[in-house]
């Protein structure tokens, strides 16, 4: 949503490369070819090239043979063992164990492979938004090293490929799903035209039904914002004409702020609930996701969420919603219109709300929800809610 006054360009980070859970899931695959014929490998061998040291095969210098190769030149070739994956994730598996949105984690490929290696390469499959933004936040580095720097910009799985070459060439591969913890309820939007067109994300609150917009002489949503929802005027960082929402729940510690979606929240000096990223409206921020977070919701509350084009231009948006680390509904705009515009300057212009989102808190404080899609979810210039 752009707006009269205008935010410093929030710094999208640089894309590098391309939760309790009862089961994580991992392929292999292995691919072996010998060493060079007539050749020796350089890896696997105990003393002078025979196996136990002793110069012959097994130590005890006869066993049927002279411990020659035969037609060789007194050596017995030892290749190394294959390699090996060990890539089933189960539990809290420690090797992938606490790794949080926004913070910088390693993933060590010795922790995946029994057998000499001599090559390491990683890849990320980009889900989510992190697969239709064009500045994701998701950063990779080291991706043909041992130990992979990785630094997720979201809850959920993330899905790895490691390959690996062995000290005799052979070359096995295998896939890891990579939980990434989440707190709270996080609601994320993001859609194919990004750096060009302006859709605003927001939040309502539990607690009533009223309008998402007041009623204003002009109908114009800049004219028409209040405390019933939570945007990027009332919810991010620096407001914008408005006052900061308060639907009565308790602050996070400042530390909970201190992640690249919401870190100029430091500057304010406290991490409010609920609270929003940047607005992507190609001045405050261009190519990026809009998240929304509230870290405490209470036990059985709904709050519909909802996908507003401010500026009319095309666009094809996609909702996510996590809870607890897990991810709750990935929701595609209504097929109609195709381009998700009013055709229209006036009015409220095209609403699509996107979800219901019901929460739910154990006993430990640990969230879950159901997100249920809203029928006839999509309006043109009718702010009801």
């Amino acid at each position: 949503m752009h707006r009269t006054r205008v935010g410093s360009l929030v710094t999208s980070l640089l894309l590098l490369s391309c939760g309790a859970r009862t089961g994580l899931f991992a392929d292999s695959e292995l691919e072996s070819r010998p060493a060079d014929a007539g050749g020796t490998s350089s890896a696997g061998r105990a003393g002078s090239g025979n196996i136990g040291g002793s110069g012959n095969i097994g130590g005890s210098g006869n066993g049927g043979a002279s411990g020659h190769a035969p037609g060789g030149s007194g050596g017995v070739v030892i290749s190394p063992p294959p390699v090996r994956t060990n890539c089933q994730l189960s539990g809290d598996d420690p090797r992938v164990a606490g790794i949080k949105p926004d913070e910088v984690a390693h993933l060590d490929g010795a922790d995946f492979v029994i057998g000499e290696v001599t090559s390491y390469h990683w890849t990320v499959q980009m889900e989510d938004c992190d697969a239709v933004v064009q500045n994701a936040q998701i950063i990779l580095q080291d991706v043909d090293s041992r130990v992979l720097t990785f630094q997720p910009s979201r809850p959920g799985f993330y899905h790895f490929t490691l390959q690996i070459t062995g000290a005799a060439g052979e070359r096995a591969s295998c896939k890891l799903e990579v939980p990434v913890e989440g707190s709270g309820m996080r609601v994320e939007l993001c859609w194919d035209t990004s750096t060009s067109a302006d859709l605003d994300l927001y939040l309502h609150t539990p607690f009533n039904q009223e309008p998402w917009f007041a009623p204003s002489p002009r109908r114009r949503v800049e004219e028409s914002l209040n405390g019933t929802t939570c945007n990027t005027s009332n919810g991010a960082a620096e407001l914008r004409g408005l006052p900061r929402v308060d639907w009565g729940y308790a602050d996070s510690a400042l530390s909970a702020c201190n992640t690249p979606p919401f870190q100029a929240f430091l500057g304010v000096g406290r991490c409010p609930n609920p609270r929003a990223a940047d607005d992507n409206n190609q001045s405050i921020a261009t190519g990026t996701t809009e998240r929304m977070q509230l870290d405490n919701p209470a036990d059985g509350q709904r709050f519909r969420v909802m996908v507003q084009n401010f500026d009319d231009h095309p666009a094809r948006p996609h909702v996510f919603v996590y809870c607890g680390g897990q991810r709750s509904a990935a929701l595609d705009a209504p097929a109609t219109p195709a381009d998700f515009r009013a055709n229209s300057d006036v009015g409220y212009g095209l609403m699509w709300r996107a979800a219901d989102i019901t929460t739910k808190v154990d006993p430990s404080g640990k969230v879950s929800c159901q997100a249920q899609p809203v029928p006839n979810s999509l309006t043109i210039d009718d702010s009801r809610f």
